[in-house]
């Protein structure tokens, strides 16, 4: 290595060690003003809830000062009750309830509900029951006993001094207290003093533990029935080794900031994504990036000018200018040949790709009114087999529909000619399954296949052209018989249609028992003319045209192989509800 070349490399590896120093600095700078950030944000969310909570603490205390409330609860019950719902609808309270000293329930607001009413009730375990009677006044935080309805809890004694003749407890539903925290880009929750969230804006985590909990805690929240029938798993976080602030919650990288809430020695934490200093960091460095290249760029031109100087310098005026022509009459000629090679270019690409569409549309024809008119075949065969005439009427009534589908078929193919002709609208995919199937099957009774059905008794709805989504589950099930030709004798022929729908999809599955796919077809099994048939057998268009069916209605639509052998096409919708 030459002298210069080594001082080449410490200058590269100084400046190399320099930037990562740069990147750690200013990731920490980042970190720190992320830091203060959120700070400030919890305090807001951590003054808001502290707000919300104390927001009833005021009613037991209050309730507590009426003798002739509790008066009423021990002799008429009944309009204690009554006289409660009034106070819970005017404090906007979810349930206000009255207890005897053994922790009986004598008068409750929501005495109506049959199923769910407080009152006849014990809760002598709930710690608010305890508290208010050892201290006067206690608050807790747990899934309802007998409503199943996560709340928080503040209780007060009567009288305030004195032996105890009741408790009063007021409860707040839960989802009142964090209904406004899902904001998209920052998560909050709140942890109790064994760890366990109880608050949050992402639901996935509410009731998980932020630490294994010891025999004893888990002893003490079955005997307050804190959290119902909740198992408690554990939070999935690793916290960085380095920083502690950052921490990984399920896979994701969050910056964490945690306050203490004052009550019942609740925790918040916030957490805001690390893509958020991250994205910083990306920005400082592109702009760093851009600005060296800009000054890579001067500097580049600054020689190339000094180079050009020094070029005209050592050369005659008139000698560098009859070159820089000759040069730009050189340059005129070569530009106008390539824009002539362009243009005859142009002229080729735009006539193959016309004798493109063409193609691809008469084999289209050929491809979709094939199984119309062989199905046509079939019912011709069997009118001319049959003298009765209630099935002749019968055969060609499903004569007259398949002419109306050939005929839809076509003013529908003209997908490949333009565009725009594209008209859909709510089906129902039941009614699909019918038209299919008339075409179908006198193919599938031919090929002995035994069809297993299985659909909701209730209509799905999708937005989408009834023709073009026949079309489509024509070929899956043609596809699938054709699949079943080659199996061995004795081999079972299965061919299931199964419909399923959640909130959001409606799924449409075509599955049979043939030898599968390989993993070349599955990758180019929606290329137009690719195809698993013999020659002269099918066209290579049905799928190609059905992917892109499915994909002008935002569908999508996806083959594989099932374990026990043979295929499965899947075919997923946007549903729409029923009116």
């Amino acid at each position: 290595m030459t002298a210069s070349n080594q001082l080449r490399w410490i200058i590269g590896s100084v400046l190399l060690l320099l930037v990562f120093l740069a990147h750690f600095i200013i990731r920490d700078d980042y970190l720190k003003d992320q830091a203060s950030k959120q700070t400030e944000r919890i305090e807001v969310y951590r003054t808001a809830l502290n707000a919300t909570l104390s927001r009833h603490d005021y009613l037991p205390v209050v309730l507590s000062q009426n003798d002739a409330l509790f008066d009423m609860a021990y002799n008429d019950p009944n309009t204690a009750s009554k006289t409660l719902e009034s106070i819970r609808s005017a404090s906007q309270a979810d349930f206000v309830f009255i207890l005897r000293p053994d922790g009986m329930t004598i008068a409750s607001s929501n005495w109506q509900d049959a199923k769910n009413s407080f009152v006849g009730n014990n809760y002598g375990f709930r710690p608010y029951f305890t508290q208010a009677r050892q201290q006067g006044n206690g608050t807790f935080f747990g899934i309802g006993a007998t409503t199943s309805i996560p709340g928080y809890f503040v209780s007060s004694r009567y009288p305030d001094s004195g032996p105890v003749k009741a408790v009063t407890v007021v409860k707040v539903n839960s989802s009142s207290l964090d209904k406004n925290w899902n904001s998209g880009d920052e998560d909050v929750f709140v942890s109790d003093k064994n760890g366990v969230i109880v608050l949050s804006s992402n639901t996935d985590w509410r009731y998980k533990t932020l630490a294994m909990l010891s025999d004893a805690q888990r002893l003490e929240i079955k005997e307050q029935q804190q959290f119902g029938k909740e198992s408690l798993p554990l939070l999935e976080r690793n916290y960085d080794s380095h920083n502690s602030s950052l921490v990984t919650i399920q896979g994701t990288r969050y910056l964490e900031t945690t306050a203490d809430m004052g009550k019942m020695d609740w925790k918040m934490h916030y957490l805001a994504p690390y893509s958020v200093v991250r994205d910083q960091l990306v920005s400082f460095w592109s702009k760093a990036i851009i600005l060296g290249l800009i000054g890579l760029a001067a500097l580049l031109l600054i020689r190339m000018i000094n180079a050009r100087n020094a070029l005209l310098d050592s050369q005659g005026e008139s000698t560098k200018l009859r070159e820089l022509n000759q040069s730009l009459e050189h340059e005129i000629i070569e530009r106008k040949q390539v824009e002539s090679a362009l243009r005859k270019a142009e002229i080729d690409l735009r006539r193959t790709s016309k004798l493109t569409a063409m193609g691809q549309l008469s084999a289209s024809i050929t491809h979709e009114l094939g199984q119309p008119l062989a199905a046509m075949r079939t019912y011709i065969a069997s009118m001319r087999q049959s003298n009765a005439s209630q099935l002749q009427d019968k055969t060609l009534d499903k004569l007259t529909a398949l002419v109306e589908r050939m005929i839809s078929i076509t003013q529908q193919l003209r997908y490949f000619a333009r565009s725009g002709d594209k008209e859909v609208r709510r089906i129902d995919l039941l009614d699909i399954i019918d038209g299919a199937l008339n075409i179908t099957q006198p193919a599938i009774q031919e090929n002995e296949v035994t069809l297993e059905l299985k659909h909701p008794k209730q209509p799905v709805y999708v937005i989408a052209g009834s023709v073009r989504m026949e079309q489509v589950l024509v070929n899956l099930i043609r596809n699938a018989l054709d699949a079943m030709r080659d199996n061995t004798e004795g081999s079972p022929r299965r061919l299931l249609i199964l419909l399923e729908e959640n909130e959001y999809h409606a799924v449409l599955t075509v599955e049979d028992s043939g030898t599968g796919l390989s993993e070349e077809a599955i990758t180019l099994l929606y290329e137009p003319f690719y195809s698993t048939k013999p020659s002269g057998v099918g066209m290579g268009l049905g799928l190609a045209i059905s992917a892109n069916i499915i994909a002008e209605i935002e569908g999508n639509i996806r083959a594989e192989n099932k374990p026990e052998g043979g295929a499965r096409f899947i075919v997923t919708l946007n549903r729409q509800k029923s009116a």
